[in-house]
């Protein structure tokens, strides 16, 4: 039986960091300890490892969209030298990352794994080594084409993923869409939660220097931080709802903002801030506003999905009256499909 090659690419987090004087530092020696841990694993004798260091390491803190399409633009590289890929990134922007790669590696035909830890792979009761293993487990997988999260023993859909707790065991979760697989004594794999394999691979755009933003509404928002985050962000702005698409509507001084962002080309799209929330069709008068002032739905989609999303749109070079169906459109299992209205 044909061994199955992976490529373990480390970018940095929590995972191989060690206690220093200053706080967690980077480890030096990170990397065999790595494979020592492959070395005397049983369940990963059907791999063939290679061990790659994505240098600057970084926390995860400080990953930017360049960082995600510099790891794309490598693994793209290097696709032909691998059959899988587990990607170690720090857990705080994990589900971002993991969602641009999703955009970004369109078709690719390979599962493409990200993990990491909440305790770093050196210290005592860490979970680095439950969180690889299972990681590689899932890449020997070869129903799995697409691009997950691996985490306290689940298989995640990445652009479905958010973040949802610091603690070992329930750092994930995926409000929009089952888990693709179980990982225990062996890989339960949940057949029709998976990605088709596509072959329609394409390389990486260049998602360049656009200036996209996220903004939360809340409760007593001064119209001077939409201005601001309008200003900030040229290129387009996602905007986390109340419910089900609801905001304040009667701040004549907000509701100006809003009307001066959505009048101008860049997009304005609207998620639900809820854990579990879709931005549905309006119920609601403060909702019925946000849509005929022009505010893109972002339907199911997470914060950190949309805004992946409407940077890879807008590297795409699409004009600005197809951005909203772009957006609509599922593109990598990103959003369920919407319901076709009845005449």
């Amino acid at each position: 039986m044909n061994r199955r090659r992976i490529q373990v690419v480390h970018t940095g987090g929590t995972i191989g960091m060690r206690p220093a004087s200053s706080g967690l530092a980077v480890s030096g020696d990170f990397i065999t300890r790595l494979k020592r841990c492959f070395a005397r694993e049983p369940s990963l004798s059907d791999c063939e490892p290679a061990f790659d260091l994505h240098e600057p390491l970084i926390d995860s803190a400080e990953a930017a969209p360049g960082h995600w399409c510099a790891i794309a633009q490598k693994l793209w590289r290097e696709r032909e030298s691998f059959d899988a890929a587990v990607v170690l990134h720090g857990t705080d922007t994990l589900a971002y990352t993991a969602s641009a790669l999703s955009f970004l590696l369109l078709g690719l035909g390979k599962p493409v794994i990200l993990t990491g830890s909440q305790i770093p792979f050196s210290m005592a009761r860490s979970d680095a080594p439950s969180n690889l293993r299972d990681a590689v487990r899932c890449a020997l997988s070869p129903d799995i084409v697409e691009v997950c999260i691996c985490f306290d023993s689940v298989l995640l859909r990445g652009n479905r993923t958010r973040k949802f707790s610091t603690r070992v065991g329930d750092g994930f979760t995926s409000p929009h869409w089952p888990p693709l697989a179980q990982v225990r004594n062996r890989v339960e794999i949940n057949p029709a939660a998976l990605l088709p394999c596509s072959s329609n691979a394409v390389a990486p755009v260049r998602l360049g220097a656009a200036s996209i933003g996220l903004l939360k509404l809340y409760p007593g928002m001064s119209a001077r931080v939409l201005a601001a985050a309008i200003d900030a962000h040229p290129d387009g702005l996602v905007l986390e709802l109340y419910g089900s698409g609801t905001g304040p509507t009667m701040d004549d001084a907000l509701v100006r903002e809003l009307k001066r962002a959505t009048s101008r080309t860049a997009p304005l799209i609207g998620v639900s801030q809820c854990p579990h929330g879709t931005v549905a069709a309006p119920s609601y008068v403060s909702s019925r506003l946000y849509r005929d002032l022009g505010m893109i739905s972002g339907h199911d989609l997470t914060p950190e999905a949309a805004l992946a999303k409407l940077h890879y749109v807008r590297a795409l070079g699409a004009a600005e009256p197809e951005i909203a169906a772009r957006i609509a459109r599922p593109l990598a299992g990103e959003l369920n499909p919407r319901p076709v209205a009845k005449a």
